[in-house]
This record gives structure tokens, sequence and C-alpha cells, in this order.
């Protein structure tokens, strides 16, 4: 699992709807002193990563890493100094790294025209002025927590919970994050899937597989949902949330494609791509829906094992031959509860 984790960075990097994103940064910077932030489901501390070197961070921010996994937290300690270090930042832990919870704190100082970092991605339809030097100083206080996602307690600006809201049930999940947020806090929730999964080249009997994985996800899995993304913007108005932003972020794997690693400096960090991550994760994925399929009763699906094997030994020849792509549709959603924002109780 943490190797998947670590190997789909640059399809999420690709994905990520940048509109929402920016208005997710700009909700961050709009609130007053340090920021606190809990992400759940945090997995290996990508999104954390992401962030810190996209640059998205107000001045403070308290950051909580929340994954009820042992071994993706595990993970995080070792990855998440590193990759901080590469984005810029000086690192050193407060605790102990074997501590329950540890924490580390990371900052990054800044000089350059218009506070632009060098691997910060470019604004929607940014406006390029005349350029002043200016220096930011951004420091980050990171923890990392064992728990489940549904137990943490302390209250937060704001909720990240990426490719984890499709996991759950949403009626609960939301009751929860409801007594997490401060006052006006926002959830961003990216990567959440909605209901489309399909592969190139085309098979006979991708029509069936796929119909028969979202059952899966509906009725047979514990918790979660083929229409996550949708589900999700109609809890949100159920529940007297305000959808500040909402667009697509569309996985596209292709593992064939030439490798884009951003050392090059003219790179745009979103537009990264790496052949043996990307395969690795249609080889996750395929297995995945393998494994789903097995657990549904074969009176009920419309192909035999035989012909499921078959299918699954095509794709797995197309990725050996370097044929084969994978995309699945996603929802990126920001919000914000509207009776907190109308001052209601």
């Amino acid at each position: 699992m943490q190797a998947y984790l670590e190997a789909k960075h640059t399809v999420d990097d690709r994905a990520l709807n940048r509109r929402v994103l920016d208005e997710f940064e700009a909700a961050l910077t709009a609130r007053d002193g340090p920021v606190s932030v809990v992400e759940l489901g945090a997995g290996v501390g990508t999104m954390l990563v992401r962030l810190a070197a996209w640059d998205c961070f107000p001045a403070r921010v308290s950051y909580r890493l929340v994954d009820h996994d042992e071994e993706n937290i595990a993970r995080a300690r070792d990855l998440v100094p590193d990759q901080l270090e590469d984005a810029g930042y000086s690192v050193h832990w407060r605790d102990d790294h074997d501590a329950e919870s540890p924490t580390l704190v990371a900052t990054r100082e800044f000089t350059g025209d218009d506070g632009r970092a060098q691997n910060e991605r470019p604004r929607l339809l940014e406006y390029t002025g005349p350029a002043t030097t200016t220096t930011t100083t951004t420091t980050i206080t990171v923890t990392f927590t064992i728990s489940d996602a549904f137990e943490i307690e302390e209250q937060a600006d704001a909720v990240i919970a990426a490719a984890f809201l499709d996991l759950v049930d949403l009626p609960t999940a939301l009751e929860s994050l409801e007594s997490v947020l401060d006052p006006d806090g926002v959830l961003y929730a990216p990567i959440t899937f909605d209901g489309g999964t399909g592969f190139v080249p085309t098979d006979p009997l991708d029509r069936d597989i796929e119909r028969c994985y979202h059952h899966h996800m509906d009725e047979i899995r514990d918790g979660g949902s083929s229409r996550a993304g949708r589900e999700l913007l109609a809890i949100l108005r159920q529940r007297d949330w305000e959808t500040l932003a909402a667009g697509g972020s569309d996985w596209v794997v292709r593992p064939a494609c030439a490798d884009n690693t951003g050392d090059d400096e003219t790179v745009n960090p979103g537009d990264t791509h790496d052949s043996a991550s990307e395969r690795l994760v249609l080889e996750y994925v395929l297995h995945t829906i393998d494994d789903a399929l097995t657990e549904i009763p074969a009176a009920t699906t419309p192909f035999s094992t035989v012909e499921q094997q078959q299918w699954l030994d095509r794709r797995q020849a197309a990725l050996e031959s370097g044929t084969l792509e994978f995309v699945a549709h996603n929802l990126d959603v920001l919000a914000r509860r509207e009776s907190v924002v109308n001052g209601q109780s």
C-alpha cells in the first residue's frame, strides 16, 4: 500500500483542480494568525509535501497528519522530512522521531520577485505585473498521528480529506467534521471518486467489469460509494454547508508517456510524470478491481470467473506492452458550513 501511495503522487499532481486549490489557498491565507490543518487519511504525507512545495500555506501552519494505518504513518515520518528539505525547507524534529506522536518543524525563507518560489505552481489566469523583491518565511509544524479519522477531538481551521470521502459513510463523516472545524473552517476534499472507471484500449468486458466493480463499492465494501463526489455535493447542501468551489480532477494514468521528473526548472511541478511509478499505479488498480470482483457471488455477475481472468490477462498483457492507459472520474470540493458563515448556531 505504501508503495502505491508514493507512486500515485504524479497522477494526483496532474489531476488536482487548480481553481479549487487556489480557492483553498485563499481560504487559508484569509485566516488570522497561525492556521491549523488536520488531514484525514493522510497516507504517507504526499499532500502535505505538495502544498508546502507549491507554496500554498500562509506564514505559520500547524499540520496534523492522521491515518489509522501505523505503516502509513511510519513511512510518512521517513519521507516527509527529506521531501520538505528537497522543497527548500530546513527541518528539525521537536520530539524523538520514534515518539508516539512526533512533531517536526519545517521553515523556508525565499527572496525573489513577487515572493514566487521557484517550484510554485502558476495561478489560474495569473497576471504578471512589475516585479518587486520580497522575502517570505513559511513555518510548518507537522505532527504525525496514528488514529481513526473520526476520533480526532482537536479543533482545526481546515480539514483535508484527499481520496478519502469515497471510502467512508458520508453522513457520518460530515457529522464528525462539523465537530472538528472551527467557525468558518473549510473542508478540502480533492480526488473524490465520482463514478467513472475506464481503460484504453477498450475491451468487450469493460462495461460489465465497471458496473460490477462499482456495485462492489456501493453494496459489498464496508463504507464508501462509487458516486461519492456528487453525493458529497448533495449532502453538503442538506447539512447547511456552503460549497465554495468544485471541479473535476480526473485521473489519467499513462505509463508509456515520456518521463518528466520536474528536475528541469522550466517544468511546472503539476505536470510531472514517472513511467515506473504510474505503471505501479496501474498494477495496483488492476489487482484492486480483480480482488473486488472475486468478492461478488459468481452467480450474480454477467461473466464467468474464466472470462474475468481472461479480461485481467488481457489488461496485464497491455500493461506489459506499454499500451494500457486508465482514466477515473473524480471531483475536488471545497466547502464551509453555511450556518457558521451566517452567524447562526
